[in-house]
């Protein structure tokens, strides 16, 4: 390879490496934020609504089954 092409290639390399790095500390901010943001406190509400979702659908079909 000439200089100039060698040069061009570690040009690239560094621009993915600025270009990953980046990507990195943004996966990790996210991290952080789900973090912060107590997500299991999300998962128990989500819990708790389809629970209520379940017993209103089972009392739905226990008064079909008591009309047929």
């Amino acid at each position: 390879m000439r200089v100039k092409d060698l040069k061009n290639k570690i040009l690239e390399l560094e621009n993915e490496c600025e270009r990953l790095t980046d990507e990195n500390d943004s996966l990790w901010f996210m991290l952080d934020e789900l973090k912060s943001s107590n997500i299991k406190n999300f998962q128990d509400n989500f819990i708790n609504f389809f629970k209520k979702v379940r017993d209103k659908r089972d009392v739905m079909r226990s008064i079909k089954a008591e009309e047929a």
